[in-house]
């Protein structure tokens, strides 16, 4: 059986080209996928049991970039934080990932990634939250290509390379960066007919919340994501929460404050700018009983009205971009329009996509972890994803 199936909501007894599940305002095509999902998780162990043949293949990189690999990929090391979830998400294992960030470990610990392959926790670590790499550690890992940053500076790129590493750089921060991720991604690992569906879901799951903008474009709310609550960090103008808030068609009011996930500002700007709905990310440990508690916000429209919400987190954090970014979208929508007939039955689409992507079937008490439920219970219009 292959190691890998694919990345679009799908039950495991379903093929890819039979699936089309409606969706609320619009009917989503969900399929594309030419094989039934496993029901275990094989492991690639080594590059010899990895897909494809053994002929050289090439992989170009978002700065164009040509690394030519004589046999499958078997060995990566990342110091990029999703990497490691969206490898696991195409193979349904953890086999590949040789070495990663550390904040990789610790959203897997909060998430849902530790609980379906808990031997992640003991991958080791090449790289802090700074991305400069631990040349030496990954060297000694072996691994057939390495996986950095490539718009952070040459600083943490030259020493991969002149270690004789082949590198392979993304760049960070919007939809279409993500899209390409997940061609190379299907280059690298020989998946392309799986990346191909992942991105024909991510593109009907868009033109779903699109119509639920539109449609509810009199009830836009004011929206902001509050990346560090004790820091005011909030993002802003060129990153991917933009792009989400944007979608569902909020108003992201730090817009125009700087280019950046976590721009600095100030309690007096937020309290100007007075958002209607507030997504608390997953980078601070802030609920939304935290920001209700604290009398810094309490003129806030966001407080006043319980519309503060916890971003979920399942197999990477939904808030930034990953594989599960398009269930991110639905649930966004969801809160940015409580009071609307939506029925977007989130809880299924979570269910069908864990088994997809890790071949995994998630129960009704992991999703309500994945959802925050019980923090996010304290806010208006939440009951809507209870089972």
């Amino acid at each position: 059986m292959r190691a890998l199936q694919n990345s679009s909501p799908l039950g495991s007894a379903l093929t890819r080209r039979q699936l089309i599940r409606s969706m609320g305002v619009a009917a989503a095509a969900l399929g594309a996928f030419g094989a039934t999902a496993c029901s275990n998780r094989t492991p690639v162990d080594s590059a010899s049991e990895t897909e494809g043949t053994s002929s050289p293949f090439t992989v170009v990189d978002q700065y164009q970039n040509t690394i030519t690999f004589d046999t499958p990929v078997g060995r990566i090391a990342s110091a990029i934080i999703p990497v490691p979830s969206m490898i696991a998400g195409s193979d349904q294992s953890i086999s590949r990932n040789v070495g990663v960030n550390s904040s990789a470990i610790s959203l897997a610990k909060n998430g849902m990634l530790a609980t379906m392959f808990p031997e992640f926790l003991n991958t080791p670590v090449v790289s802090g939250p700074d991305f400069v790499p631990n040349v030496e550690q990954i060297l000694s890992l072996n691994p057939d290509v390495v996986i950095q940053w490539g718009d952070k500076g040459d600083d943490i790129v030259a020493p991969l390379r002149n270690a004789g590493l082949k590198v392979i750089l993304l760049k960070y921060g919007t939809q279409e960066d993500l899209e390409a991720w997940i061609n190379i991604f299907g280059d690298l690992l020989d998946k392309k007919e799986e990346a191909r569906a992942i991105l024909a879901s991510m593109s009907n799951d868009r033109k779903t919340v699109e119509s639920i903008a539109t449609a509810n474009s009199a009830k836009a709310p004011r929206a902001m994501y509050f990346y560090s609550t004790p820091e005011t960090k909030v993002s802003a103008d060129n990153t991917y929460m933009d792009f989400w808030i944007t979608l569902a068609g909020g108003k992201n009011v730090a817009r125009g404050a700087g280019k950046g996930t976590s721009v600095a500002v100030t309690k007096e700007q937020i309290l100007t700018w007075d958002p209607e709905v507030l997504v608390l990310g997953n980078f601070d440990a802030a609920t939304p009983q935290d920001v209700y508690d604290d009398p810094n916000w309490a003129s806030l429209t966001a407080v006043k009205n319980k519309r503060v919400y916890k971003a979920p987190i399942g197999g990477f954090s939904w808030d930034p971009p990953c594989n599960e970014s398009n269930l991110m979208w639905l649930w966004v929508a969801q809160i940015f329009y409580p009071d609307s007939s939506l029925d977007l039955d989130l809880r299924s689409r979570i269910r069908a996509t864990y088994s997809a992507l890790y071949a995994y079937t998630v129960t009704d008490i992991e999703i309500d972890r994945i959802l925050h439920l019980e923090a996010n219970s304290v806010s208006d219009g939440y009951d809507a994803f209870r089972s």
